[in-house]
C-alpha cells in the first residue's frame, strides 16, 4: 500500500470516528489530512513540470577502481517544498536513494572493470517534504565512458631490457615535458637562465624492445583483464626507459611507443582487449628483444566485479576517438516529463550545449596547464637546489686550492 493510500485511509477513519462521537475536532483533522495529501500531490506534479535536472561527467576516461564523478545541476525548484534524491550504488542490489544536497551535487560512480561502456541516464526522484508522493525522472543522456586497465607492474612478465644509456645518441634538445626522468634534464641551459629543456635521444641502433600481447584461447574475462593489466604495466615501464614496440591481437604491424600520446593510445586499446582465435599469434623474425604477455597456466585470478546499475557494455568499435569523443557535450537530459532538452539557443546563436562544452573544455585545459606549470615549477626548484649545491661545492674546492 502506498503512502497516499495510508494517509487517505487515516482521514476516512478520523471522519468515521468524528461522525460516531460527533466531534468537530476529529472531523477537522480528517479534512487536514486530505488537504495535506492534495497539497503534496500538487507539489510533486508542479515540480515534475518545472524542475530540470542535468548530469555531466568530469572525465570519460578513468582507470579501474577510479570513480567517475557525476555532477547534477538542478534548476527551476524555486520555492517548491520538494527534495531531490539520486539513486546511488556501485553494485546491483546495493542501491540507495541519497538526497542531492548531501552529496553537494556530485556523486562518484566506480566501475571496477576495464572496457568500453555506455552510461545510461541516472534516476532522480522528486519527493514532497512529507514523503507521500514520489516521482522518478531521468537525468542525463546515454554517454560513452572508457575504463582503462590499471597497469600491473608486479606481474611476472619477462620485460626485455631497454637500450642502455650509452647506446642512445643525443638528438638535440626539446622543451621539458612534466614527468620526464630527471636525468634527461639539460642543466646547462637552465644554468644559463633559460627554460627547462630535456635531451632528446635517437632510437637505439639495436632497435626498440618488442612487446607481444597474446590472447589466443583466453576466453575467461578475468584472465583477459589480467593480460591487459600486465601488458599495460610492461608497456608503461618500457616507455619510461626509451620506448618500445607493441603488437596487439589482430595487428599486422607493430606500434612504436616513444611518447605519451602513443603510450596512451595503446593503453586505450588495452581497455577493449578481447580474445583472439587459436593459432593467430604473430610470427616475427629478427624482432630483437621480445616479451610475450600471455596468461600463465595455473594462475588463479578472482572473478571480475559486477557492473554498477546503469552501466552497459559497449562494443569496441563504438568507442569514440580520444581527441573528440571524450569531451563532455554538457547537455544533460531534461527531466521535465521525460522530454529531451532544448538544444538550440533562443537567441539564434551558438547552441547552449556547445557553449557549455566549450566552457568546460577551456576549464579542463586551464586545469591541465596549471598542473603542468606546478610540476615544472617543482622540477625547477629541484634544479635550482642541485645547481646551488654544485656551486657551493665548486666554491669550497676553489677556496681549498687557494689556501
Amino acid at each position: 500500500m502506498n503512502r497516499a493510500a495510508v494517509w487517505l485511509a487515516a482521514a476516512v477513519g478520523l471522519a468515521v470516528c468524528a461522525a460516531t462521537v460527533v466531534s468537530l475536532t476529529l472531523f477537522a483533522l480528517a479534512v487536514g489530512l486530505v488537504v495535506v495529501v492534495a497539497s503534496a500531490a500538487a507539489t510533486v506534479t508542479a515540480a515534475a513540470r518545472r524542475v530540470t535536472v542535468t548530469r555531466s561527467l568530469a572525465e570519460r576516461e578513468v582507470r579501474e577502481n577510479e570513480p567517475l564523478l557525476l555532477s547534477f545541476g538542478v534548476h527551476g525548484v524555486g520555492g517548491l517544498p520538494v527534495r531531490l534524491e539520486v539513486l546511488a550504488g556501485d553494485e546491483p542490489g546495493d542501491e540507495v536513494w541519497v538526497p542531492v544536497e548531501e552529496i553537494d551535487g556530485t556523486m562518484p560512480l566506480t566501475v571496477g572493470r576495464r572496457g568500453a561502456y555506455r552510461l545510461e541516464p541516472t534516476p532522480v526522484r522528486l519527493v514532497d517534504i512529507f514523503g507521500i508522493f514520489r516521482r522518478t525522472v531521468l537525468a542525463g543522456e546515454p554517454e560513452p565512458v572508457l575504463v582503462l586497465p590499471t597497469p600491473d607492474a608486479g606481474a611476472r612478465i619477462p620485460v626485455p631490457p631497454g637500450a642502455p644509456a650509452e647506446d642512445l645518441d643525443p638528438d638535440g634538445l626539446r622543451p621539458y615535458v612534466p614527468g620526464s626522468p630527471v636525468g634527461r634534464i639539460h642543466w646547462a641551459s637552465l644554468a644559463r637562465g633559460g627554460d627547462l629543456h630535456e635531451r632528446r635521444f635517437a632510437s637505439p641502433p639495436a632497435g626498440l624492445p618488442l612487446v607481444i600481447v597474446e590472447t589466443a584461447g583466453t576466453e575467461d574475462p578475468a584472465e583477459l583483464d589480467w593480460v591487459a593489466r600486465a601488458a599495460a604495466g610492461c608497456v608503461l615501464r618500457l616507455a619510461g626507459s626509451g620506448g618500445c614496440k607493441v603488437m596487439l591481437p589482430g595487428d599486422k604491424a607493430v606500434t612504436e611507443v616513444t611518447d605519451a600520446g602513443t603510450c596512451h593510445a595503446v593503453h586505450r586499446r588495452l581497455a577493449t582487449l578481447d580474445t583472439a582465435p587459436v593459432g593467430s599469434a604473430p610470427r616475427l623474425f629478427d624482432a630483437g628483444p621480445t616479451s610475450v604477455v600471455r596468461f600463465p597456466a595455473g594462475l588463479v585470478v578472482p572473478p571480475p566485479s559486477p557492473l554498477p546499475p546503469g552501466v552497459v557494455p559497449m562494443p569496441a568499435e563504438a568507442v569514440p576517438p580520444a581527441e573528440t569523443g571524450y569531451g563532455n557535450d554538457g547537455a544533460g537530459q531534461d527531466s521535465r516529463a521525460g522530454r529531451p532538452p532544448v538544444r538550440d539557443d533562443p537567441r539564434g546563436e551558438v547552441p547552449a550545449a556547445d557553449r557549455a562544452a566549450r566552457g568546460r573544455a577551456k576549464a579542463d585545459q586551464a586545469n591541465a596547464d596549471r598542473a603542468n606549470a606546478d610540476r615544472a615549477r617543482a622540477d625547477r626548484v629541484v634544479a635550482d637546489r642541485v645547481i646551488g649545491e654544485r656551486s657551493v661545492r665548486e666554491r669550497s674546492v676553489q677556496r681549498g686550492k687557494a689556501s
